[in-house]
């Protein structure tokens, strides 16, 4: 894990700790998958006896950061999930380690802009031809 300085914008998305000794670190989202447990294979290791070696999985995903679980529920603002899509400001606890969550979505086009609108423009009414003296 890497200390971020404060202020500066995450590339896409972050874990930081909120507690304990490492209060500060965080740990970028960038990669498909952030594994968060005890076990050596994770990208975001707590040693503590309460962590399972995979406690849970953070995937970036087109919505959000989406938050798995294995093997048993893991806290999300203190309310036990074991699947759900993580907002910014979402906290959560993994064993005795708090981690919240901060994530901005890829630049896009404004809110105001046409970008990726699709404009459907009706045909204007043809005109009324005459035909022998009669409209057709």
């Amino acid at each position: 894990m890497s200390k971020q300085p404060r202020g500066a914008e995450p590339l896409a998305g972050e874990l930081i700790v909120r507690n304990g000794p490492d209060r500060g670190v965080s740990r970028s989202l960038l990669v498909p998958v952030t594994m968060i447990g005890s076990g050596e294979s994770c990208d975001l290791r707590i040693i503590d006896l309460t962590v399972r070696p995979v406690h849970c999985a953070v995937s970036v995903t087109p919505e959000g950061p989406h938050l798995r679980s294995v093997g048993g529920p893991t806290a999300v603002n203190g309310v036990p999930s074991s699947s759900r899509l993580l907002q910014t400001g979402d906290v959560l606890t993994v064993g005795p380690v708090e981690l919240e969550v901060h994530w901005r979505l890829p630049p896009g086009p404004t809110p105001n802009s046409t970008a990726g609108t699709q404009v459907v423009l009706e045909p204007e009414p043809l005109p009324d031809v005459l035909i022998g003296g009669r409209a057709a």
